[in-house]
């Protein structure tokens, strides 16, 4: 109800003069979305940046969540076969994990298929080899068999007539069978994930299209376990599980799984609010872009591209260490990368002091971040090409591309992803109001004129005066009392600036 304005009601001149109207109340609750110019686009991906273009906008998807996918695919490709070093004592493995924020609308799942479907195309190139291993392994294990009934029945009467018994011949053993080499995984339990990079050893990654129902579940059925676990494939550190049916343990050498999805503001908020900071979230590089424009596509999406660079990071071989055993082939930093780095470093310090929160803790994971990236940059580099040498250092031109990126783009998209945590109540109440106001030009109206339209979180007497009091303090609203007798009414006065500024 718009309760008309007129002397008695309200003593004062309303169009005399009001203070400006905080209008944040009633806007956006997140921060703008950074965006990189195609000047500096061009300077981070390198030879990429096109085919990166081309994808969002046949995705018609923000170019930000390509970009993300393929790092964080690129990373498990790289896996345990190149880690960087930027000096004595510290070592990172390349694995990134990527958090794709925005609206159901925003095209998170399309900008994921440009880079998964290929990797599904992968995958079942690799699952016909294995196969066909396999049914060569079966057809020689079953001639195996054969040979090693009829060893153990020669052997038994040798003994048996006080002779030596014969040599067991190599053709009772076919030897291991086959190991079915996997990229990518969906959901699997701690168990199996440590089996399956027991046996394939390189590493790798957990592609989902809603991340925020795989976090909040993690700790449902395992009491707890899932989580701690779950801190651990960032680092690629040495993991071992004991089996409660089993005498062997499943030990996995360099644990290394890199992560990618999607989700919601409101999810990541409830997320955010709910957990606790335990440095979980803030290993995600987050992406959280305004929406693409709807447009029709005028260019096609090159799979082929993105398969054949896959390809060729997964033939990279681990090294060898002392007794045999494979480790990661480590790549170091030249010196003046290691000097921007540490450059970086400071400035990252000096961040932290303005941070808090999860936001605190990202800032504090940057540097090793910007690590991972520079070893994925420069093996995009190399994969983009057919018959270029082998990544050997980290030079300045990779790392101080990975700054830039890190610090002037994935910084400000973690704080607008971060800062999207919901506010108090009273403040979410006061931003209902405050639309109710500007679509229906209210100028003067009672307490009881917001409560009777029934709106979540503005049903009770305290729960609107808190959204009132919210909307008092941001200068849009004078509270008058008016009455000669008895309980004086109360109105609220809307400050004519409002409708200036809409």
């Amino acid at each position: 109800m718009n309760t008309p304005l007129n002397p008695a009601v309200v003593p004062f001149d309303p169009s005399g003069q009001w203070p400006d109207p905080d209008m944040t109340v009633g806007g956006p609750t997140l921060p703008p979305a950074p965006v990189m110019t195609e000047d500096e686009f061009s300077l981070v991906f390198g030879p990429w940046s096109g085919w990166l273009k081309s994808a969002a906008e046949v995705k018609n998807a923000p170019v930000d969540y390509v970009a993300a996918a393929l790092l964080t695919t690129v990373s498990a490709a790289i896996g345990n076969a190149r880690w960087a070093v930027p000096w004595d004592g510290w070592k990172e493995p390349p694995v990134l994990w990527a958090m794709l924020v925005g609206d159901p609308s925003s095209n998170k799942s399309p900008a994921l298929d440009s880079i998964l479907d290929p990797v599904k195309e992968i995958e079942t190139e690799m699952s016909e080899a294995y196969c066909a291993a396999r049914e060569k392994w079966d057809a020689e294990n079953e001639i195996a068999a054969l040979a090693l009934a009829q060893w153990r029945q020669e052997a038994k009467s040798a003994i048996s007539e006080g002779s030596e018994a014969p040599t067991k011949p190599d053709a009772a053993d076919a030897g291991s069978a086959p190991v079915r080499d996997r990229l990518r995984i969906i959901d699997a339990t701690i168990e199996k994930v440590a089996d399956l990079l027991s046996s394939t050893w390189r590493g790798l990654l957990l592609g989902r299209d809603e991340l925020s129902g795989w976090l909040g579940a993690m700790d449902r059925y395992s009491g707890g376990g899932d989580r701690p676990f779950w801190l651990e494939p960032y680092g690629g550190r040495g993991y071992t599980i004991d089996r409660k049916n089993s005498p062997e343990p499943i030990i996995v050498d360099h644990l290394s799984i890199a992560i990618l999805g999607g989700t919601q503001h409101d999810k990541l908020a409830s997320l955010l609010t709910s957990c606790d900071d335990d440095g979980l979230l803030a290993r995600f590089m987050v992406v959280a872009p305004d929406a693409a424009p709807l447009v029709r596509p005028q260019v096609a999406l090159d799979d082929h591209k993105v398969i054949q660079a896959v390809k060729r990071l997964r033939s990279l071989l681990p090294a060898s260490s002392e007794t045999g055993q494979r480790r990661p082939f480590y790549i170091n930093f030249t010196d003046d990368a290691a000097n921007a780095l540490q450059v970086f470093r400071e400035r990252c310090r000096v961040w932290e002091g303005d941070a808090s929160g999860i936001f605190k803790s990202h800032i504090g994971k940057m540097p090793g971040l910007v690590v991972r990236i520079a070893n994925v940059l420069a093996h995009l580099d190399w994969a983009a090409t057919e018959n270029g040498e082998f990544v050997s250092e980290i030079t300045l031109n990779h790392v101080g591309r990975a700054c830039h990126f890190v610090g002037e783009y994935l910084r400000p998209h973690a704080f607008r992803a971060y800062g999207a945590a919901k506010p108090p109540p009273e403040f979410e109440a006061a931003k209902v109001v405050a639309g109710i106001i500007q679509s229906e030009g209210l100028t003067l109206f009672k307490l009881r004129d917001i409560q009777n339209r029934g709106r979540r979180g503005l049903s009770k007497t305290p729960e609107v005066k808190a959204a009132l009091a919210v909307l008092e303090d941001a200068n849009w609203l004078r509270q008058v009392n008016t009455g000669t007798g008895g309980r004086p009414s109360v109105f609220y006065v809307v400050n004519p600036r409002i409708g200036e500024a809409t």
